[in-house]
């Protein structure tokens, strides 16, 4: 299996240069790392020609030559369909508001912008939808469809494009424009055809797995939707009606109740897609090279601080997994929220993948060896892989190793990860405590406050892991729940009809704890009004119209960095409630500025906002506390495993912090001195083993460990 691969990007220069291909396998095989996995990138050349065949094959000699494994990362499928087959092209759909006025129609068009991996942008050609709407404080009641009546059509194109028409009655009117791209349509049935294409570049050679980089079918962008033909006739098929005819639904409140399926449907055929690329390039890279040891990468790539996946359409991280060869993600050195978020959830994916092993694509664009050394301490001791970003020139996405400081500390970060690995074997988390990941209410509130749902939950794991609370992050198929104490579910605004009735079951549960933050439940997938019941299990009606939703009006946290994509301030909203007809037994547990935003009923408090954001959320910490196993200073790290022999713990020093502790686990207790990663192993009151980096000192009862029972590895920093 492959526990360290690091991905090695080969540039013209370098695809012209075997040497210099040698040069860099010999170089990664000396720093530790046991696989490879090859992109061609800032490049002329790839696996359709001599050229680029010719490096492929000779990284891959090198790689045998040292004992690496060679994992190729493939190019998105279907990005050279087009050649042969224009009539699959992807079609985007923008949506445009204006106005008739005196029966004339004039829109200024959307100018958009392509969304990665070819510079061609977007070319309109014709109107796909065009509804005169009528609205009643905001929402839309009707909406007419005037696609075919809509007279002398003319597109002007100067510096801008403009449009306009005629029809015979003045109103509202938002018109969905079609663009031509240059991406494949995902739902085309030629698609099989241009995965066996790119497999076909790699017969003869002995591949140890491969890797699609940041995939998704979605559209990646904001409020543009896929509008292919292909893709249309996916929805119609596996939904059974028109997505053009109630498209406005999309973005717009409505009176029709259909608001929330639609979103589902959409977003998640875009899902299904992606899931189904990756499944087929999967089976046929088996039928060709056999079973693969490695299959990545993750697909938290647009969103690894925002929401922004939902656009992507790869935001079921748990149902891509099951093509995956283990839990991926990425994350970036800048932020240890990043960081210790985004772990957990690595970790949390792992679970429900085909290996259990977790993986980390963690990379800084101005790494340091100050955060190489914690981070690389963390992923150690919570028994996740690296899978190290990159070799070669990456231009402005992190360090082009082998040219930065950094590369010299990378031996000793593979070695401590696989020295790890050998200690804690399979021994994996047993979390008292489970958040829910419910994408689905994210595609539900799919406006820019749709990002907060990010926002909270990376700030919830972050403190959970600071006060050592291990919390598993649990998919909405999850059927076990009751195996938890506490199950905090993160926006139920729209839930799959069995996880709903999962959750309300979950409730009545003696001597659990239900939590509920964020946006008031409202549907189910299937399209279901769940509000009644979500009052019911809270004690709660959240208001609506002029005392409903509203900006928050506290203080809380805002992490600009992770909307890097806008220069607005997004604010974050909250619901206030009120105490619901014949819910007595609930009690307003928060006012702010005389707004109720929390209650109790029972074993179920909901906080109808970002808790996590906020200040008040030490409370709930406080709270969640009595779960955990170890009882820690605040500078340390830690997190307890369980296997069939016993238990491991393993402890790092925070940033800037040194691990000098003492505590007390299954009778015995310890004091630990030194600055960096320890490990114990402990059976039934016995520790049995132990992993350090030299320097630390270890006693147990008062007793010095002797180096018999104490492996000592080489530290990060000397």
């Amino acid at each position: 299996m492959t526990m360290a691969p690091i991905m090695l990007l080969i540039d013209s220069s370098m695809a012209a240069q075997p040497d210099s291909i040698r040069h860099a396998v010999a170089d990664i095989a000396g720093h530790g790392f046991d696989a490879i996995a090859l992109e061609f990138r800032n490049c002329s050349y790839s696996e359709f020609d001599e050229i680029g065949q010719r490096a492929m094959r000779t990284a891959e000699e090198e790689a045998r030559r040292h004992g690496l494994s060679f994992v190729q990362i493939i190019p998105w499928p279907g990005l050279r369909l087009l050649k042969h087959h224009p009539e699959a092209r992807q079609k985007w759909i923008s949506e445009h508001e204006g106005s008739i006025r005196n029966g004339k129609l004039e829109i200024r068009l959307n100018d958009l912008e392509s969304a990665g991996h070819t510079d061609i942008r977007p070319v309109y050609e014709g109107i796909a939808k065009a509804f005169l709407v009528k609205r009643e404080g905001g929402i839309i009641r009707e909406a007419k469809d005037i696609t075919a009546e809509l007279r002398d059509v003319r597109l002007v194109i100067t510096s801008r494009s403009d449009l306009s028409g005629r029809y015979g009655e003045d109103g509202d009117v938002l018109l969905y424009a079609s663009y031509s791209t240059d991406y494949p349509d995902f739902a085309s049935a030629d698609m099989a055809e241009s995965i066996d294409e790119t497999l076909a570049c790699y017969l003869g050679m002995k591949l140890d797995g491969f890797a699609i980089d940041e995939f998704g079918a979605g559209s990646k962008k904001e409020d543009v939707y896929l509008g292919g033909a292909a893709f249309l006739e996916a929805f119609r098929h596996r939904y059974g009606y028109e997505f053009l005819d109630r498209i406005y639904l999309m973005r717009h409140k409505s009176a029709d109740d259909r608001l929330g399926k639609l979103r589902f449907d959409y977003y998640n055929l875009t899902m299904e897609l992606t899931y189904r690329i990756q499944k087929e390039v999967k089976e046929r890279y088996e039928k060709q090279h056999g079973k693969a040891s490695f299959m990545g990468f993750h697909s938290t790539w647009w969103g690894e601080g925002n929401s922004g996946d939902l656009w992507a359409g790869n935001i079921d991280y748990f149902k891509l997994t099951d093509n995956l060869s283990g839990g991926f993600v990425d994350a970036q050195y800048d932020a240890e929220r990043t960081m210790l978020s985004m772990t957990m959830l690595a970790e949390s994916l792992a679970k429900y993948s085909s290996s259990g092993l977790a993986y980390n694509m963690c990379w800084d664009r101005e790494p340091t060896t100050g955060k190489m050394t914690y981070y690389h301490r963390l992923l150690a001791a919570r028994n996740v892989r690296w899978v190290a970003h990159a070799y070669g020139h990456s231009g402005p996405f992190g360090p082009g190793y082998p040219h930065h400081p950094t590369w010299a500390i990378t031996n000793g970060c593979v070695a401590m990860q696989k020295a790890m690995q050998r200690f804690a074997g399979k021994a994996v988390s047993r979390p008292r405590v489970a958040l829910m990941y419910a994408w689905e209410s994210v595609a539900y509130r799919n406006d820019s406050f749709m990002h907060y749902h990010r926002l909270s939950m990376k700030a919830l794991l972050h403190k959970l892991m600071l006060r050592h609370v291990e919390v598993d992050v649990v998919p909405t198929f999850e059927e076990h729940l009751s195996r938890y104490d506490a199950l905090i579910v993160l926006w139920p605004a729209m839930l799959p009809e069995a996880a709903w009735e999962r959750i309300r079951r979950y409730g009545e549960l003696a001597g659990k704890r239900l939590i509920i933050i964020g946006l008031p439940a409202v549907c189910t997938t299937e399209g279901r009004n769940i509000a009644a019941e979500f009052a019911e299990l809270t004690g709660t009606a959240v208001h609506e119209g002029d005392l409903g939703e509203t900006d928050y009006p506290g203080e809380y946290e805002y992490v600009a960095w992770d909307l890097w994509f806008t220069n607005d301030r997004i604010p974050m909203k909250c619901f206030p409630l009120s105490v619901a007809n014949g819910a007595g037994d609930t009690k307003v547990t928060i006012r702010h500025d005389d707004l109720a935003i929390a209650a109790r009923r029972g074993n179920v408090d909901y906080y109808s906002f970002e808790l996590p954001l906020t200040p008040y959320c030490e409370s709930l910490l406080h709270e969640l506390e009595k779960y955990k196993e170890l009882q820690l200073s605040p500078g340390v790290l830690a997190k307890t495993s369980y296997d069939d022999d016993g238990t491991v713990l393993t402890l790092i020093p925070r940033l800037g912090e040194e691990l000098n502790v003492s505590f007390h686990y299954d009778g015995i207790k310890f004091d630990i001195h030194g600055r960096g990663l320890i490990g114990l192993r402990i059976t039934s009151g016995r520790l049995d083993a132990a992993i350090g980096e030299e320097g630390a000192e270890l006693y147990a009862n008062g007793v010095r460990v002797d180096d018999s029972l104490f492996e000592k590895i080489a530290r990060l920093v000397p």
